[in-house]
């Protein structure tokens, strides 16, 4: 059960509160026999499992359809140009994790039993370490089961960074493109001919996001840079791509949109191509 909104209110960093990319989550059981946090939006009367980059609500508003659709409880999605990291610390603590919990600032339980230490910092990409991990993108939890004697304010992330190996500090770099990178025309076929190629021929030629799964023309639009910049990672490239897409449409011409979207789509990181064969 969700707990009321104001309880969250009196808790949670203003930081986090105001934070636009609120989602419900439904437990789905995993191979392992855990249960995974999948964030849902409503679909046919029914919270259903949604890509978290191309969504996000207020808390205000993920809480009422939360607590409407019996949802599991609620979560952000962290992006890079929010400079927040969490620290997720595994239970039992080990020594890197009861030190990191020394350190003043919000802390909470998370539903599987373990903490979440919340930062402000900036750090590219997720890093894991024993007992530890810090996320700086992607969907985590927020339960407001703030830990006894702990404020609201974030702890810095240089100074959990501090207490850390420095390997956690430097950048890890994602399996890059060898050779000599795709040309235009050998990107599209390149991406029909992967594993997830049948998708993205639905989603590129035919234009059937719908049909797909995506609530939103916007959230297609994100899902189809996202399946780009694996193969390419020059913004200018994706965007002449995407032009010739049955993904096209007006709202492209407005401001500065699809820069916009496509400049979220390789923020958010990710494995890239290797050309092994060049």
């Amino acid at each position: 059960m969700i707990r009321r909104l104001t309880q969250f209110q009196g808790v949670l960093p203003g930081e986090v509160l105001a934070l636009e990319t609120w989602l419900p989550w439904i437990g789905l059981p995993r191979g392992n026999g855990r249960i995974g946090k999948a964030p849902s939006l409503p679909r046919d009367g029914r919270l259903r499992p949604v890509d978290p980059r191309g969504a996000g609500l207020s808390l205000n508003e993920a809480h009422v359809l939360g607590r409407q659709h019996h949802a599991a409880g609620l979560g952000v999605v962290l992006r890079p140009d929010d400079q927040l990291v969490v620290a997720d610390l595994d239970v039992p603590l080990g020594a890197q994790a009861r030190t990191l919990l020394d350190l003043p600032g919000y802390a909470e339980r998370s539903p599987g039993g373990g903490i979440h230490l919340w930062t402000s910092g900036a750090l590219m990409g997720n890093r894991r370490l024993p007992g530890v991990e810090l996320l700086a993108a992607g969907y985590v939890t927020v339960t407001g089961e703030v830990l006894p004697d702990r404020g609201c304010a974030l702890a810095p992330l240089d100074t959990v960074l501090a207490c850390l190996p420095n390997k956690a500090v430097c950048p890890v770099s994602p399996a890059g493109v060898r050779g000599a990178p795709l040309e235009d025309g050998q990107i599209l076929p390149r991406l029909f001919a992967a594993r997830n190629g049948a998708r993205a021929h639905r989603l590129l030629i035919e234009g059937d996001w719908a049909a797909l799964g995506h609530l939103s023309a916007s959230e297609a639009d994100l899902a189809a840079a996202r399946m780009l910049r694996f193969y390419v990672q020059d913004a200018e490239k994706i965007i002449r791509i995407l032009r010739s897409t049955a993904l096209a449409r007006e709202k492209w011409d407005h401001a500065d949109y699809l820069e916009r979207t496509v400049r979220r789509a390789l923020d958010l990181g990710g494995p890239v191509w290797r050309n092994s064969a060049a």
